[in-house]
């Protein structure tokens, strides 16, 4: 679990023309041309992917001096533009209405936006098509959902989000209802199918508290059945109270159009979960797995597995395994290494220090693999007296991401193997623009691609890694893992002088076999199309 909700997108530098550079064994690489826009225009989103391309969602502006605009575009098969719109809605009457989100389902661009009435106290959510050809919203507009917060009391409510099955053929659209502070939590389901037509809707009353409950995560499975996983605080929503857990995690189902309410107990008597995931397979049973503790922090002593049957929603099969000595220590300085093994030979509990769970990918035999990374921050404050006196504050961030972690479970729910990928990822007062990870598939292999310095490349994996600069000494390091753990680390391009900054944390998988990274550095901008070998 994220412990400070961050948007991070990692980037890597490209060196010049991908044909000019010495080619990945691989991948394939597929660069566009490099555009020149404003320096306020960024990319939000890769809508969706066909037969012509992507679509992408940009915006321009939202300064100090000017509202921010939003913008469809259209990139061909080489990853240059050949289309740009901007997002303008109105109703019958010419009235703008605010933008949304678009969403990409069954080669379907649907563009959903809202209206706010002040004197009568609602909001509606609308949704119509888009033309690919002239990027311009049909005039098919329809009214999806209208919110009346007349009585809201002091929470929040609205902020529409929308989750897709795994078939495309039904859509999750969920939002917040108004609700006073101490009332139970209040949310509204709504599923509809490929074409938008209702399938069922529901507004319902969750039996906890809302200011104790937090929702996570939502799924939608192929049969329109929704999923909602919560954290359900004791006393206080926060993370921890006088270094004890104070939550736990809850699963909520709402099957058969929404009749039928379903809890299911998520616990490890003794231990602490402290992160999870969830996943819903083609029988729309559901796999969760994730981390936990032993001594009730945010470290990690190991890893679990629980399978439950979509149908009378028993927990199937259940297991958890304790990460060893040696893979605790894999990546550690000598040093560090041998103070760790002192520590656990002395019965004191040794563990991983801030490992975040980011992805669960359910394997082509029914099996799991767990994908996570070391992050935290480390906030430092100065205190300046001048001489008359009088004080300033200076507070500078360090941002850390680190090794990544990967976790095979088999299908009968035992841990085969973990691993972890030596990273090194500082950076100050920038987010962490520049760091983490992005990750990719392909049959039985994992593509991790990363910023890195050269000098890493020929690391042993003893702790000593070298920090990147993106400005002057930085690659982009490709990770290919195979099904067994093992794997190998090679340099995507020759180094040269950096020219675009890749952000993969909003790269897409479009494909099975091709990804699509977006690179930026001041008003350039630039494309391009990975294909995995």
């Amino acid at each position: 679990m994220k412990k400070i909700i961050i948007y991070v997108l990692a980037a890597f530098t490209l060196y010049g023309n991908a044909y000019s550079q010495k080619k990945s064994k691989s991948v394939d690489i597929i660069s566009g041309e490099e555009i020149k826009e404003s320096r306020s225009s960024n990319l939000e989103s890769i809508i969706g992917y066909d037969e012509t391309g992507i679509y992408v969602l940009k915006t321009e502006g939202g300064g100090m001096f000017s509202s921010e605009a939003s913008f469809i575009e259209h990139f061909d098969n080489n990853m240059n533009q050949t289309k740009s719109e901007e997002v303008i809605i109105t109703d019958k009457r010419g009235d703008e209405r605010f933008f949304e989100s678009f969403v990409y389902m069954s080669n379907t661009i649907y563009l959903f936006s809202s209206t706010e009435d002040k004197k009568s106290d609602f909001v509606e959510l609308y949704a119509q098509t888009v033309n690919k050809k002239t990027l311009r919203p049909n005039n098919d507009a329809r009214k999806i959902a209208k919110i009346d917060y007349s009585q809201k009391g002091n929470n929040s409510f609205g902020d529409f989000a929308f989750e897709i099955s795994k078939d495309e053929s039904k859509i999750l659209i969920h939002y917040l209802l108004p609700a006073k502070k101490k009332e139970k939590e209040k949310i509204a389901l709504i599923v509809m199918d490929k074409d938008l037509n209702l399938v069922w809707e529901k507004k319902c009353t969750l039996p906890y508290s809302e200011d104790l409950f937090e929702d996570e995560r939502y799924k939608i499975d192929n049969e329109g059945n929704a999923y909602i996983l919560g954290l359900v605080y004791k006393e206080k929503a926060v993370s921890k109270r006088k270094g004890k857990p104070n939550f736990k995690y809850q699963l909520i189902s709402y099957k058969s159009n929404g009749t039928v309410y379903n809890e299911y107990p998520i616990e490890l008597p003794g231990k602490f979960i402290t992160d999870m995931q969830i996943a819903i397979n083609d029988k729309n049973d559901i796999i969760c797995a994730g981390f936990y503790s032993n001594v009730g922090t945010f470290s990690v002593n190991g890893s679990y597995y629980m399978y439950i049957d979509g149908q009378n929603g028993d927990i199937s099969r259940k297991n958890f395994k304790e990460f060893d000595i040696d893979f605790i220590t894999q990546n550690m300085t000598e040093r560090e290494a041998e103070r760790t093994k002192k520590k656990e030979k002395k019965g004191k509990d040794v563990e991983l220090y801030e490992y975040d769970l980011d992805d669960l990918v359910i394997r082509d035999d029914g099996g799991v693999i767990l994908i996570g990374e070391q992050f935290f921050i480390n906030v430092f404050t100065t205190t300046y007296t001048n001489s008359n006196g009088s004080t300033s504050t200076t507070t500078t961030y360090h941002y850390y991401y680190n090794d990544i972690v990967v976790i095979n479970i088999n299908p009968d729910g035992k841990i085969d193997w973990a691993k972890k990928i030596p990273k090194y990822q500082e950076s100050i007062n920038d987010g962490g623009t520049y760091s983490s990870y992005a990750l990719g598939f392909l049959d039985d292999k994992l593509f991790f691609l990363f910023n890195d310095n050269p000098k890493n490349l020929t690391n042993t994996g003893d702790g000593k890694l070298k920090n990147y600069n993106p400005n002057r000494e930085s690659i982009v390091a490709l990770v290919v893992m195979e099904n067994d753990g093992n794997f190998k680390k090679e340099a995507l391009y020759k180094m040269k002088r950096s020219d675009i900054l890749i952000r993969p944390k909003l790269s897409q998988q479009v494909t099975d076999s091709e990804m699509i990274l977006f690179g930026k550095k001041g008003k350039m901008q630039q494309f391009t199309k990975l294909i995995y070998k």
